[in-house]
C-alpha cells in the first residue's frame, strides 16, 4: 500500500506539532501494516522535517511553494501573483510524482497548502486532508480566496477530512459534508515526555515557601494569550496572593516579551514572571510546576495542554477551542471563559489555598491524557478510516488542467512581470529590515537557520 504525504512546512528551526502528530500516525500505521510505503513531499528548503525523514529512511522530494493561507503581508495581490507560477509548478511536479509513484492515497497535512490535493485530483487518486488548525483564527493567516471558498474546496478535493478536535470539526461542518468528516486527536509519547522532563534541573527563581509555581509553554504572541496570565497576577496581587509564573517559548512578534514585562511592571507583578525563551526541551519546566495554563483563546487542539496532562499537571485553560474538550472542569483542572480574568485569578487562588487539589487533579489529568488518545479519536481509528479509502474511484480533472497550469509558467519564463517582481521584493526587504530592527538576535537566528538548512 503506497501513500503520498504532502506537508506544508520545512520546519527550519522547530518541528511543529502537526509534523510530530503525522509522524506518530505513520509509525503506528507501519506497526499495523508493515507493507505500508510512505513517501513525502515537503516544502523546500531543507529543514528539520527532512532530517526526520532521513533518520526514518522515508523517501521524500522537496518542492518550493507557498500556500493559500498566508501571513497578512503575503496576502497582498502582488505577492499572490508573484508566487502563482511557483505554486502552479509545484502542483505539476507533485502530479508527475504521483504518476511515477502510483500511490493508493494522497494525504495533505494541515490546511495551509492545497497543491497535493489539486495534483491528486489531476491524477484521479483519492485524497484525504488532515486539518490541524483554523489558520486565520489561531495563527492570524489570511485565506487568499476567502475562508468560505477555501474550506468548501477542502471538502470538494477530499474523500475524507480529519479534524484534530471537535471544535475544528464543528468549524468545518458548514462547508464540508458530514460523512466526510472525522476526528483524530494528536498523540504524545508518555514515556518520552517522562524522560525529557528529568533531563535537567530548570533554573527556577527563588520564592517564599508554598508559592504556587505556574508554567506557560507557547510561543509569545498576542494570540497565545500570555497577557491574560499577567492580568490575573495583577488581580491576585490586590489579594496579596503572589504565584510565580515561568513563560517558555520563542518570540513570534518582535519585542512582545518587552510588552508583557511592561504590562507586569504596571501591575506591580514583574518580579513574579520570568521569560526563559524557546527551549529545545521545555518539559523540565512543566515538571517543576504545580499548575500549568493554556491561556490562548482559540486553540485548534491544544497539544501543549495534552502534554501538561500527560505529565500529571492540573491545567487551567480557556473554555474555547480544542482545549475545552481536553479538560474536565474541577477534575483535571479548570475551564474559564476567555476574557474572564477574575475567574482565571480565582482558579489560581484556589490552587494556592488548596494544595491537595494539585495532587488530586494531577493524578486524574494523567489518566485523562491516556483516555483521550486511546478512545474513538485515536490514531488506530484514523488508520482504519484511511485504509478504507483505498480503491475509491474518483473523477479526475480533464487533461486540459495540466495545460492550464503550464501556460502561465511558460509565459513567465519568456516575460517575467518586472513590476510585480519589484513590488514583491521591495515589500520583502522592508518587512525583513523592520523585523531585524525590532529583533536583531531573533532575525539573525532565523536567517542563519534558513541558510544552514539550504546548504546541508
Amino acid at each position: 500500500m503506497r501513500v503520498l504525504f504532502v506537508n506544508h512546512s520545512s520546519a527550519p528551526d522547530h518541528l511543529g506539532g502537526s509534523e510530530r502528530s503525522l509522524f506518530r500516525l505513520i509509525d503506528e500505521w507501519l506497526e499495523r501494516n508493515p507493507a505500508l510505503e510512505p513517501q513525502f513531499v515537503t516544502k523546500a528548503p531543507k529543514g528539520l522535517v527532512v532530517a526526520e525523514l532521513e533518520q526514518r529512511g522515508w523517501p521524500y522530494r522537496m518542492v518550493p511553494f507557498t500556500g493559500w493561507a498566508v501571513p497578512p503581508h503575503d496576502a497582498h495581490p502582488d505577492q499572490v501573483a508573484y508566487f502563482a507560477q511557483r505554486n502552479n509548478a509545484a502542483t505539476l511536479e507533485i502530479a508527475e510524482l504521483i504518476d511515477d509513484f502510483q500511490p493508493d492515497l494522497v494525504v495533505t497535512n494541515t490546511v495551509v497548502a492545497p497543491w497535493g490535493a489539486f495534483a491528486a485530483a489531476i491524477c484521479g487518486v483519492p485524497h484525504a486532508w488532515m486539518v490541524r488548525e483554523y489558520g486565520d483564527l489561531d495563527h492570524g493567516l489570511v485565506y487568499t480566496q476567502g475562508r468560505e471558498a477555501t474550506l468548501t474546496d477542502i471538502g470538494v478535493l477530499s474523500v475524507a477530512v480529519f479534524a484534530n478536535s471537535e471544535a475544528v470539526r464543528d468549524h468545518l461542518a458548514p462547508f464540508i459534508p458530514t460523512e466526510k468528516l472525522s476526528i483524530v486527536y494528536p498523540v504524545v509519547d508518555r514515556d518520552a515526555l517522562d524522560r525529557a522532563s528529568t533531563e535537567f534541573a530548570p533554573d527556577i527563581p527563588a520564592a517564599p515557601p508554598r508559592t504556587l509555581l505556574v508554567t506557560v509553554v507557547g510561543r509569545l504572541a498576542p494570540s497565545k494569550g500570555q497577557w491574560r496570565v499577567i492580568d490575573a497576577l495583577g488581580v491576585l496581587a490586590d489579594r496579596d496572593i503572589r504565584p510565580m509564573v515561568i513563560f517558555v517559548g520563542a518570540l513570534m512578534q518582535p519585542e512582545y516579551d518587552a510588552e508583557l514585562v511592561a504590562r507586569a511592571k504596571a501591575l506591580g507583578v514583574d518580579r513574579q514572571v520570568r521569560f526563559v525563551g524557546e527551549q529545545a526541551n521545555p518539559f523540565p519546566y512543566v515538571a517543576a510546576a504545580d499548575v500549568c495554563i493554556t491561556p490562548s483563546g482559540m486553540e485548534a487542539f491544544g497539544r501543549t495542554t495534552l502534554e501538561y496532562l500527560t505529565l500529571g499537571k492540573p491545567v487551567i485553560a480557556m473554555n474555547a477551542g480544542g482545549s475545552a474538550e481536553l479538560i474536565v472542569d474541577d477534575e483535571t483542572g479548570f475551564l474559564v471563559d476567555t476574557d474572564d480574568i477574575d475567574a482565571l485569578a480565582d482558579r489560581l487562588a484556589h490552587y494556592s489555598a488548596h494544595r491537595d487539589d494539585i495532587a488530586r487533579h494531577g493524578e486524574r489529568a494523567r489518566q485523562r491524557a491516556h483516555d483521550l488518545v486511546s478512545g474513538p479519536y485515536s490514531n488506530r481509528a484514523a488508520i482504519e478510516r484511511l485504509e478504507s479509502l483505498v480503491g475509491m474511484t474518483i473523477p479526475r480533472l480533464p487533461n486540459a488542467a495540466r495545460g492550464w497550469l503550464s501556460a502561465p509558467i511558460a509565459v513567465g519564463k519568456r516575460r517575467r512581470p518586472i513590476g510585480v517582481t519589484v513590488k514583491y521584493l521591495g515589500r520583502v526587504v522592508v518587512i525583513r529590515a523592520r523585523n531585524f530592527a525590532k529583533d536583531p538576535v531573533g532575525s539573525a537566528r532565523r536567517n542563519i537557520a534558513a541558510l544552514r538548512t539550504r546548504h546541508e
